[in-house]
């Protein structure tokens, strides 16, 4: 079996990782045509992961083929601070996350939370908390698996 390892992304991975997040998309469209993908989407993702690289306040990891250096899988997490009249502290936020089917099963995704669970520990956080899509089963057993419980739920309306 083909090994992985993982590291912090640096400047020449957001190509693959706006690979991955386009294959992200596509796949969560094909779960609900309500996840629209911009024409220019990965170019805005191609800088939004620069952005993410360079901040001290967020972390980005990869997933990367030990034999090849092919990325894989990769995990955008931030700190945020709580809004005036909640719970005060910092948190932190995982916006996206995306292992390659292939390579799904495999322990990828499960190592790049506990990567970066490390790093909000070590940065205070008091909670990990995200977002998941009501039509991906499998992202929220997944996260089930990982210990997060359900705690608010994004409500929707088309206008």
């Amino acid at each position: 079996m083909e090994q992985f390892h993982i590291r912090a992304a640096i400047r020449t991975d957001k190509e693959a990782i706006a690979d991955l997040w386009v294959e992200l998309m596509q796949y969560h469209r094909s779960l609900d045509i309500r996840f629209y993908i911009d024409p220019q989407g990965r170019k805005i993702y191609l800088n939004h992961t620069q952005e993410m690289i360079r901040s001290g306040s967020c972390k980005v990891l990869v997933a990367e083929k030990i034999e090849s250096g092919e990325v894989v899988g990769y995990l955008m997490g931030e700190l945020q601070n709580r809004p005036p009249g909640a719970q005060t502290g910092t948190f932190g936020f995982i916006s996206d996350i995306y292992v390659k089917n292939e390579w799904r099963q495999r322990g990828v995704g499960t190592a790049l939370f506990d990567e970066m669970k490390r790093w909000f520990t070590l940065k205070k956080a008091s909670a990990v908390e995200l977002y998941i899509a009501q039509a991906n089963p499998e992202a929220a057993g997944f996260w089930r698996s990982m210990g997060l419980l359900p705690f608010l739920t994004l409500m929707h309306l088309e206008l």
